[in-house]
């Protein structure tokens, strides 16, 4: 209901006081301001939508803050907005993990609607995932870092990023166009 479908159940005793109605106004105004207030708070802090502080509130509830303690090549260990974004989203995938590798492939799709992923269960307490055409480097380095795949207790993963571009490697190593990286998460 609006202010003026409250106004309306006014008997006409009262309707026509213009000091009672500013203050019924000016009352069912602050409340329809709380309302509109309380309404917006959902979108505020929907990860797709939220930015800044927002994004870092989010992070506090999921358990995952803005700084993640890597270092990134030539970007800082505190994340960006679509970045820490994407961490959050893989995040709160992790914490709702049944554990399978069905649900590995999609929380990487999730994330990665474009570039495929393969899982190798070695059937060693091993697995492997291999990424091909993961381009951005924030993106491959928080892979690396293990801030995307979910990794079981106890089961080791191996990373092997297939990238078509020049790149300083999160080990230090150069890559070229079409190299092959390993990397080992024990």
């Amino acid at each position: 209901m609006t202010i003026q479908d409250y106004l309306g159940l006014v008997t006409s005793e009262h309707s026509n006081k213009p000091n009672f109605m500013g203050w019924l106004t000016a009352n069912l105004q602050m409340v329809e301001d709380n309302t509109i207030a309380a309404a917006s708070m959902i979108g505020a802090f929907d990860v797709n939508t939220a930015i800044g502080n927002q994004l870092d509130v989010v992070g506090l509830i999921v358990g995952q803050p803005r700084n993640i303690g890597v270092p990134i090549t030539g970007a800082s260990s505190v994340l960006d907005d679509d970045h820490y974004r994407l961490v959050l989203k893989a995040r709160t995938a992790r914490n709702n993990w049944d554990g399978t590798i069905p649900s590995i492939y999609e929380i990487w799709n999730n994330a990665f609607p474009v570039e495929p992923l393969q899982l190798i269960d070695n059937q060693d307490m091993t697995m492997q995932a291999i990424i091909t055409n993961l381009t951005d480097i924030v993106s491959q380095e928080l892979v690396t870092a293990g801030f995307v795949i979910p990794q079981p207790i106890g089961v080791g993963l191996s990373i092997i990023s297939v990238t078509p571009i020049a790149q300083e490697a999160y080990l230090g190593a150069t890559i070229t166009g079409g190299d092959i990286v390993s990397l080992t998460i024990a």
